[in-house]
């Protein structure tokens, strides 16, 4: 009996002994996300999305015994950001594609130990917290600087002369190449804290450049092949970080893509696809052949998924001014590597313009509670405003969706126009828009809106059906996304029925009319061609108008649910792969 209380103490003994141990290593190796961000643009990082900033660049000089920063009053605004996150660790990465003269410096160990040191200058001057060496790559010319054979083991002796000009509590870090090659892991890895594996550019078109896993559209090497060239290299899991890109490569000469750039809309023939097995997504022309190979969240959700699995220190990417205003792809990283721990795709953030009080109060507070509901259906997260005035510059760009719910175009802070003029006409995101929206003109002492009148149409509002009338309306385009699923006509009741000064027809697409012949009530405020439901292809943004919206009855109208349900399909492009 004794015996037996001896071991189960001694085998509890082990066990705590046992998760203590995971516990101090699960805490001094937490999950990082390493951003590179740039000396030539402009953009200043959220810094609660990552872990790592990498700062693009500084290079070798050329005495080959320094280092030269590219746009150090830059670097210095990075570093600034640790006042609102201390913990973020800013490094200065030394070299990229084409910077050269790492083989002559690491060629002696005078210059060697010189470079070193300097680089311990500019940890101290700016307070960074480390450096990445970016030597793409030793032993190797193709990016038109020199090399040399003894460069993979000056490299290992380059670290060695990092590590110990830096100290131990300073990071060394390098980006390497996919396939693993040119570097001695084993005999260098000692000196380094983090491995950043470039998996991206492994291919061009027709292939894709940076495939999750081996399929038919896969470059020459893909991001799992990458990760496991690592291991077997020598890399420990616990220090190598994943990269990812956050632009897309493949034939930007192709005329489709060309259109593309210019409108914001595909030619006919060309659509976005998904590879199920690479796990990406890729563009094709109307020949069916892979013009481009790019990221979007649903990727990068199954990359951070992989890095997860594999037990990886992290993710890292190029670049952060290449997401888009909305932050998803670095919010894909964050939320799935950082917050959930498991793949996760950013909400859609949807600002919500919506009338308060009068007559429209009922169905703006109707479409609220609808709209609230369906937030998880959509992936949504709503930021309902009664105004535009209290938006200030640049918050429209970080929706991925304006909804006007009976919200007038008057009455917005100067700022607020030109921000959504500007969401619009370059495609940053999507709209709708409700009745209330159209009441173009001169009210209560605003100006017209000339932009707003040509978006809508070249239209001024005229009059309205004051009485209240219920009427037929008749699709035009059934074809059209937003149309899917919804009878050729339907009745809209109670509602106010806008007349304009002219005929918006000419300057957008209709998608549907109302049949003045079908109104309930006698009444001469007609148009005689009546659009009541448009989009302005002529737009980047994916748009639709709905001049109808005056009554919470239409939430008990199948027809209507259908078309707002539609709108926010497509505006929010669920119609492509996300």
């Amino acid at each position: 009996m004794k015996k037996h209380a001896i071991t189960t103490i001694a085998l509890m003994l082990i066990l705590m002994l046992s998760l203590g141990t995971t516990a101090k290593k699960t805490a001094n190796e937490e999950m990082v996300i390493v951003a590179y961000v740039t000396s030539w643009t402009n953009e200043i990082p959220d810094p609660t999305t990552m872990t790592h900033i990498n700062y693009a660049f500084g290079h070798v000089n050329d005495t080959f015994n320094g280092v030269r920063i590219d746009n150090p009053n830059r670097l210095r605004t990075i570093v600034a950001l640790k006042q609102q996150k201390p913990s973020l660790k800013v490094l200065l990465s030394v070299g990229g594609w084409g910077s050269g003269r790492f083989s002559e410096m690491a060629a002696t160990k005078e210059n060697r130990n010189a470079f070193a040191a300097d680089c311990k200058c500019i940890v101290d001057d700016f307070e960074l917290d480390g450096i990445d060496i970016d030597w793409e790559y030793p032993t190797q010319s193709s990016a038109g600087i020199s090399s040399s054979p003894q460069d993979t083991e000056n490299f290992t002796l380059l670290m060695a002369a990092l590590r110990k000009a830096l100290g131990k509590k300073k990071l060394v870090t390098a980006a390497t190449v996919c396939n693993g090659k040119y570097i001695d892991f084993p005999s260098c890895i000692q000196y380094m804290d983090l491995i950043n594996v470039m998996a991206y550019d492994m291919g061009n078109a027709p292939k894709h450049h940076a495939a999750l896993f081996p399929s038919p559209i896969a470059g020459y090497c893909t991001s799992s092949q990458a990760v496991e060239a690592h291991l077997k290299s020598g890399v420990p899991r616990e220090k190598l970080v994943m990269g990812v890109p956050f632009y897309g490569k493949g034939r930007r000469d192709d005329e489709g893509m060309r259109q593309f750039y210019r409108t914001g809309q595909l030619p006919k023939g060309y659509e976005d696809k998904w590879d199920d097995v690479g796990k990406v997504p890729y563009r094709v022309n109307d020949k069916g052949e892979l013009i481009w190979g790019y990221e979007n969240v649903r990727s990068l959700a199954a990359k951070c998924q992989y890095i997860l699995d594999q037990n990886l220190r992290g993710g890292m990417y190029w670049d952060y001014a290449s997401d888009n205003s909305q932050g998803d792809e670095r919010n894909t990283l964050y939320l799935s590597l950082i917050k959930h721990r498991k793949a996760t795709i950013p909400p859609r953030r949807v600002l919500v313009l919506a009338e308060q009080g009068g007559l429209h109060e009922p169905f703006t507070a109707t479409a609220l509670k609808w709209l609230e509901a369906q937030q998880e259906k959509f992936n949504m997260e709503l930021t309902i405003l009664p105004s535009a005035k209290t938006l200030k510059k640049g918050d429209i760009a970080t929706y991925h969706l304006v909804l006007q719910l009976n919200h007038p175009p008057y009455a917005w802070s100067d700022e607020a126009m030109q921000d959504m003029q500007d969401f619009i006409d370059r495609g940053r995101g999507g709209y709708v828009g409700f009745h209330h929206a159209s009441l173009l003109g001169n009210f209560d002492g605003d100006q017209l809106w000339p932009w707003f009148s040509d978006f809508l149409g070249k239209i001024k509002y005229k009059n309205y059906i004051a009485e209240k009338s219920d009427g037929t309306v008749q699709v035009e385009d059934r074809q059209h996304p937003v149309m899917k699923d919804v009878p050729g006509t339907f009745i809209i009741q109670d509602d106010e029925w806008y007349t304009y000064d002219t005929n918006p027809r000419p300057n957008v697409h209709v998608l549907a009319h109302v049949d003045e012949a079908s109104y309930s009530v006698k009444t001469d405020v007609k148009m005689g061609d009546h659009p009541v439901i448009w989009t302005n292809p002529q737009k980047r943004s994916r748009n639709v108008y709905f001049q109808f919206g005056h009554s919470q009855s239409l939430f008990q109208n199948a027809a209507f649910l259908k078309l707002f349900e539609n709108a926010l399909h497509w505006t929010l492009k669920d119609d492509v792969q996300q």
